[in-house]
């Protein structure tokens, strides 16, 4: 793929992400795709198959926005792995917030249809996404700085659970400072209630 193309196609992604983040999922069309980007339908076409396609760029647009430092944050051994779960957990919630949810449209798009291809594609990133907490997770108990009382597969269950509902609740009834207290208070706590003093 040369470098136009690539440029190209990440701006494609880059408007249906924008459109997505205004009009929700359903009012993705190749037509107003194509009206964004100030391309003809056939030049959506040329560099993606169809809708589907589309939003699987889209997801593998989210996974490098959400897993990628999600991987980062986790391999810091400097930094304790209370403080790496509380900016694990952060860093979910503001990709929620600057993208209205998106993760959560992706989810429901990709189960609704039954598309076996869509599904596939999100489970392959929830699970890297679940098995970078989980192993983080048991690195703090091996370390006895995360308790031992929960399994690691149920914390990150936990974890991922609070931006999750974050994502309903702004979609639904966004409220800033409902959000700024979901970000200051509550996911501090949760990540506390899991880490033995």
């Amino acid at each position: 793929m040369t470098r136009i193309t690539r440029q190209r196609r990440q701006e494609i992604l880059e408007k249906t992400l924008n459109l997505v983040e205004q009009e929700g999922l359903a009012s993705v069309t190749i037509k107003k795709i194509a009206q964004r980007v100030g391309f003809s339908e056939a030049a959506i076409y040329r560099h993606f198959e169809n809708k589907q396609a589309l939003l699987l760029g889209l997801m593998d647009m989210l996974e490098e926005m959400l897993v990628l430092p999600l991987e980062e944050l986790a391999r810091d051994a400097s930094v304790p792995v209370r403080d790496r779960l509380l900016a694990i957990a952060r860093l979910h919630a503001r990709l929620i917030l600057e993208h209205n949810s998106l993760p959560l449209l992706l989810l429901v798009q990709s189960s609704a249809p039954r598309d076996p291809v869509m599904i596939n594609r999100m489970q392959r990133c929830l699970k890297r996404y679940l098995g970078v907490i989980e192993a983080l997770i048991r690195q703090g108990q091996k370390a006895g700085q995360v308790t031992t009382d929960i399994r690691a597969d149920c914390m990150a269950l936990m974890i991922m659970g609070a931006s999750s509902a974050l994502a309903i609740r702004h979609r639904l009834v966004p409220e800033p400072a409902f959000e700024k207290r979901v970000q200051e208070q509550l996911l501090p706590f949760m990540v506390e209630g899991l880490t033995p003093d």
